[in-house]
């Protein structure tokens, strides 16, 4: 098998502990493409080969895949704030934070369990310092390869992160047409197991896809005409042929009295269930801007048929690099999903 193709096999491959981390990867080049408008544009996934010292792009196929494969999903979504300053002080810590106290990796050998990072608003000029990171160079496969994938011009995007414990067979974007801020959603398709019962000799009862959305919609009031169209966009490509179930999770900028019906009309569920919504808000206290506190933050699903999420919690309540300074403005959130068997 080549040495891309094993970023499908749920173990490390032969040459992962050599991983030199110092090295700088290839510098990012901008090369845009016309697509039509609100298409589904295909996407390598990349994993860093310490044989061949580079990060490389992944195949995009099912090949190579093979059981046991994870049940149950870490998922972490986290807007970090392009615009204040210490960008790059702010993302390390913000990687240092999800490794340590989020999914308990002491060190950066430690592999995390099976999990997806969602990240927003990564400025263009920090994102090589994801690509060097040892942890991330370790342990994940990158989503996109460059912030030329990002939309047009845009100066800071999302980036997902998977670990390598998780097939990748798919990834794509859209870029919403109709955002004025370069926003767009990034898609990946992942290979999931069924929980077999007790009694049966299988290792499974069978594999899924599951398709994770990582977005950012319009922000500010000024977005909240936006916001409807790209959030029924995000809904309907997690409905996709040959998909089990959907989840997208990231900043949906909900506040306006308008996205109180979005999800609903986008016919998407809220994971969140707390009784007291202020226990659910992930922005407002940590920010100067001048508008209230809210719950901007969610993990939306499509009807959770075979699979079940947990209560997000949030996570960086708190976090600075420095004396008044935060890691973000927003808070970010944690859940898992588990695969279930629906006899």
């Amino acid at each position: 098998m080549s040495d891309i193709d094993e970023s499908f096999i749920p173990s490390p491959p032969s040459d992962f502990y050599e991983t030199e981390p110092d090295e700088a990867p290839p510098l990012q080049v901008r090369v845009r493409v016309r697509h039509e408008a609100d298409a589904q544009i295909p996407l390598r996934a990349v994993r860093y080969s310490s044989r061949k010292k580079r990060w490389a792009q992944t195949s995009n196929c099912a090949r190579g895949v093979r059981e046991p494969l994870p049940s149950t999903v870490r998922l972490v979504t986290w807007n970090l704030d392009f615009a204040a300053p210490d960008r790059m002080k702010r993302l390390l810590a913000a990687l240092s934070y999800i490794q340590q106290h989020v999914l308990d990796c002491r060190t950066t050998h430690e592999r995390p369990e099976p999990c997806c990072i969602l990240l927003q608003e990564i400025h263009e000029s920090v994102f090589a310092q994801i690509l060097n990171a040892e942890w991330v160079r370790r342990c994940f496969i990158v989503v996109p390869a460059s912030v030329d994938k990002w939309p047009d011009q845009a100066k800071y995007g999302n980036v997902t992160l998977i670990s390598r414990t998780i097939p990748v067979v798919n990834v794509f974007t859209i870029a919403f047409s109709n955002s004025k801020m370069k926003r767009n959603a990034i898609f990946v398709d992942i290979k999931l197991s069924i929980p077999a019962h007790e009694d049966e000799p299988r290792l499974s009862g069978g594999i899924i896809t599951l398709r994770v959305a990582n977005t950012h919609l319009e922000s500010m009031l000024e977005g909240a005409a936006a916001r409807p169209r790209q959030l029924q966009l995000i809904a309907a490509a997690l409905r996709g042929r040959g998909i089990s179930g959907g989840i997208v999770a990231g900043d949906m900028n909900a506040i306006s009295p308008t996205d109180e019906t979005i999800v609903d009309e986008a016919e998407l569920y809220d994971a969140w269930e707390g009784e007291e919504e202020e226990e659910g808000f992930t922005w407002g206290y940590q920010t100067r801007e001048q508008l209230p506190p809210g719950r901007l933050d969610k993990v939306l699903t499509t009807s959770q048929e075979g699979f079940v999420v947990d209560q997000p919690e949030r996570i960086g309540i708190g976090e600075v690099i420095g004396r008044g300074k935060w890691v973000s403005d927003h808070y970010g959130l944690v859940t898992s999903v588990h695969i279930v068997r629906e006899d």
